[in-house]
């Protein structure tokens, strides 16, 4: 029987929807795994620009129509913790290929005088903070955190000029109002370990400054780093050649990765959405508590996995990859915590497989 001219247009209506529906959702899963898939592949995006929070408090207390309330957090957080989760994991797979690659060359280690390419260090002997004395404590007994004289605490400050494509020249950083690229880490090589106070790379600050500009989309990650960013700039190439330096004497392979106050938002929402799930409360939007020494989650977990594919996290894996040559084969557990009401405590162990963290650098 022939089909009226309005039910076939009803007909032509949903086959018209199905396709479209069907041409979202091939859309929605190629620009997932592009996303996985290029935070592996594009080191920059180690650094990603985001928004930062003071503190846990800020992050679960702003009003609704802030861009961090309470009901975002809980409805963000799981798309936050599958990216992380399948990031995570797949960089470990990438981690674990480098480890089994006879052939491989681990990447140069820059000397530490190319710190001097636009970086300003300035050193200081302070005294770790509480938290990550007893943090140490817990992981290698009483009485082996160093005295401040052998934990210099040294910020590596660099203020970037940049080059404005619209005028065609060089304008310093501090006409910007933007604050520079940073690193202010403790350095304890006779412990194996290095505490992170505050990452500012150099490549979040070429893309704020383009943001900033009005600027549609900031440059490319490569154009980034191989034009707007010198040599040594991502943390994790900074703090093994720095590290390297230090470890003389009594100084061991690095093993333990330290992130004092973790103030990215993914990061910060991936932990306590994490918390929340193994520590179930009747408020979904009560702040968490979780006093040290916290969870601790092998990276054969999901939760270990989702950590390592963190922004923060990301530093610790490329250090990893990169340098796997001379830090051999190791295996990973993460330990997070809050400290006091707010702070949020995020530290990597990365465990030699076959003894080797008595070997000198």
């Amino acid at each position: 029987m022939p089909t009226s001219p309005a039910f076939g247009g009803v007909q032509t209506g949903v086959l018209l929807l199905l396709v479209s529906s069907l041409f979202l959702l091939i859309s929605f899963h190629r620009g997932v795994s592009k996303l996985g898939h290029g935070t592996i592949v594009d080191q920059n995006l180690e650094w990603t620009v985001g928004p930062k929070y003071e503190s846990l408090s800020e992050l679960l207390d702003t009003k609704l129509n802030h861009t961090y309330s309470a009901s975002l957090l809980k409805r963000d957080a799981t798309a936050d913790y599958e990216t992380s989760l399948c990031t995570g994991a797949q960089m470990w797979a990438k981690i674990q290929a480098a480890f089994d690659d006879s052939s491989r060359v681990s990447l140069q280690t820059l000397p530490s005088t190319a710190l001097e390419n636009g970086w300003t260090p300035n050193t200081l002997h302070i005294a770790l903070d509480a938290p990550w004395r007893e943090y140490i404590d817990h992981e290698l007994g009483p009485g082996k955190v160093p005295p401040a004289d052998q934990a210099p605490f040294i910020e590596h400050t660099q203020n970037l000029d940049f080059t404005n494509k619209q005028g065609g020249h060089r304008e310093a950083l501090s006409k910007t109002g933007l604050e520079a690229a940073r690193y202010r880490t403790y350095y304890m090589p006779t412990i194996s370990a290095v505490v992170i106070k505050n990452m500012r790379s150099p490549a979040t600050v070429v893309k704020e400054i383009f943001h900033q500009s009005g600027q549609p989309k900031p440059p490319s990650n490569a154009l980034i780093s191989n034009v707007y960013t010198p040599p040594l700039s991502r943390w994790s190439d900074v703090t093994w050649t720095v590290y390297r330096s230090l470890a003389t004497g009594d100084g061991k392979m690095l093993q333990f990765i330290g992130h004092d106050q973790v103030n990215n938002a993914v990061s910060a929402r991936v932990m306590v959405y994490i918390i929340r799930k193994h520590q179930p409360q009747g408020n979904p939007n009560a702040r968490p508590s979780l006093p040290f020494p916290g969870f601790e989650f092998g990276i054969e977990t999901p939760e270990g996995q989702a950590l390592l594919g963190t922004p923060n996290g990301m530093g610790t894996a490329w250090l990893l990859h990169d340098r796997g040559t001379e830090l051999g084969r190791r295996s990973l557990k993460v330990r997070i915590w809050i400290e006091g009401r707010d702070k949020l405590m995020m530290a990597f162990n990365m465990v030699p497989v076959g003894g080797n963290i008595q070997l000198r650098v």
